[in-house]
């Protein structure tokens, strides 16, 4: 169990700035105080560097200075070594059988490092088959061998569904063992992701480049492991990639390149392959900038909007900033979920935590996307990634109103006004006022949410208070920016 915790827990502390007590943790991940004291126990036994988490008895839980900006390096193959679940288990064996698929891959080499029982292999064949029908493949076991069977396009949707978004794949022995091949064929790879920058005359953004990185690595990779790919039938793929000629080229390069260091021909189909991991990427070239979009493009993206604008909390955002910035990301989007290309978010965690209610009323109308435009179910990688656009106009949108309050209404509040609205863009103040005046202002301004004053406030009001001083410190900035959360969550300031 505790294993489940360790990751929602790091990214948890990550974003505190002091302890969280063990209760408090124990409510967030729906676990008890002893899972969290034995997970915090486990991680810090398994740490190369010393303790991740300290403790204190009293206070709770805080992530130590050392660690807070590297919390995915915490669950690196070196930390997790030895320490596979059954599910992580078959997910290694998985990868290395689509890696040699077609061929034949010996059981013995599969499950020897794990050391479990015959039955535990049956058990995991079972479940490794029903996961592969799902791409149109079957798996077989003859005797001592296993084989994946089936199309070459439906192989590929499954490595680009269960290994190319698996960020980490790439720094296993799941590809390659000797460690010098392996180095010298990451150098070359980075060298022809740097070319098609370069050609594009582009930076090619995460998670995209990790993507394609991958996907060039375990070419190389499944060109080691089966000598050849199988050709898919000479199918001519120039009409296919008659958009983005410049993209053609580009990917045409890039794999005579490979031609040359594999002193091989590959398949004709790999241009192909390369040119819409291309276009199923967010670009910064002529084809991301481009203000016109498809029919279909522009009316996914309007669906879209107009589904999450049903929910009231969300019902302001239909900007026609929101719909570019959103239709520039969904025209790569459906060529991934019409190719079958899965992204890893390693944000998505965040996004999750930052923005519970918003990310779910996306999910909800991504599902009723998929449906109306009968595409494939778009995973909560990619719906992490919608979510941020509607975070971002809804960051921009969203200011919440403000009286400043001083003895003489002039003087230290404006002092006061000019430091709030440079350090707090979200935050709009709509008057500056004497405490004489106060009752009669929020009268006037009924959308007031918050009053900042420079002294106390002597008669309860209707709105949240909060007292600061006129310099604005530190420590008044951030009581302030707390006392802003809570009122955006519904919480009101305590």
């Amino acid at each position: 169990m505790t294993f489940e915790v360790e990751k929602p827990l790091i990214n948890r502390l990550t974003h505190q700035r002091g302890f969280v007590s063990g209760l408090e943790l124990s409510k967030m991940l729906c676990v008890s105080t002893k899972t969290i004291s034995r997970t915090v126990k486990e991680i810090n036994g398994h740490a190369q560097d010393g303790a991740v988490i300290e403790s204190r008895r009293g206070k709770g839980y805080r992530l130590i200075a050392g660690h807070l900006h590297s919390s995915d390096s915490l669950f690196n193959d070196a930390f997790r070594k030895n320490r596979l679940t059954s599910v992580e288990r078959r997910s290694w064996v998985l990868k290395k059988m689509l890696l040699c698929a077609p061929q034949l891959c010996e059981v013995n080499q599969l499950w020897s490092q794990f050391y479990v029982s015959d039955s535990t292999i049956s058990m995991d064949i079972k479940i490794l088959r029903s996961m592969l029908n799902g791409f149109g493949l079957e798996l077989v076991r003859k005797f001592d061998y296993v084989e994946i069977n089936g199309s070459e396009s439906n192989i590929r949707k499954a490595i680009n569904s269960l290994l190319i978004p698996d960020g980490d794949v790439i720094a296993t022995d799941v590809l390659e063992s000797d460690k010098y091949k392996q180095s010298r064929d990451r150098a070359f790879v980075g060298r022809q992701l740097h070319l098609i920058e370069t050609l594009l005359h582009t930076e090619i953004p995460y998670p995209y480049s990790v993507n394609i990185f991958s996907h060039l690595y375990i070419l190389i990779a499944r060109f080691r492991s089966t000598g050849r790919h199988r050709v898919i039938g000479g199918e001519n793929y120039a009409p296919l990639m008659s958009r983005y000629p410049e993209i053609v080229r580009v990917s045409n390069q890039v794999i005579n390149n490979f031609n040359a260091y594999l002193d091989t021909m590959l398949d004709e189909s790999e241009v192909y392959n390369l040119y819409q991991y291309l276009i199923s990427s967010r670009l910064n070239t002529d084809m991301s900038e481009d203000a016109t979009f498809s029919q279909t493009v522009s009316d996914v993206t309007r669906y879209l909007i107009d589904c999450v604008n049903e929910n009231s909390d969300y019902a302001g955002l239909h900007s026609a900033e929101l719909f570019t910035n959103l239709a520039k990301h969904i025209r790569p989007l459906l060529n991934r979920l019409n190719n079958s290309i899965s992204v890893s978010n390693n944000l998505l965690e965040q996004i999750r935590f930052e923005y519970p209610s918003l990310f779910d009323a996306v999910k909800e109308a991504c599902s009723s996307v998929s449906e109306q435009f009968h595409l494939n179910r778009i995973n909560d990688e990619e719906i992490g990634f919608i979510t941020v656009y509607f975070a971002q106009s809804l960051e921009s949108n969203y200011q919440l109103n403000i009286l400043l309050v001083c003895t003489t209404g002039l003087g230290t509040s404006q002092l006061l006004q000019s430091k709030i609205q440079r350090r707090f863009s979200g935050l709009h103040v709509v008057e500056t006022v004497a405490l004489r005046d106060l009752e009669a202002e929020l009268q006037r301004h009924e959308d007031v949410e918050l009053v900042v004053s420079t002294i106390d406030l002597t008669s309860k009001i209707r709105v949240p208070s909060l007292v600061v001083s006129a310099m604005l410190t530190l420590s008044d900035q951030e009581r302030l920016e707390s006392a802003v959360e809570r009122i955006r969550q519904g919480d009101g300031v305590k």
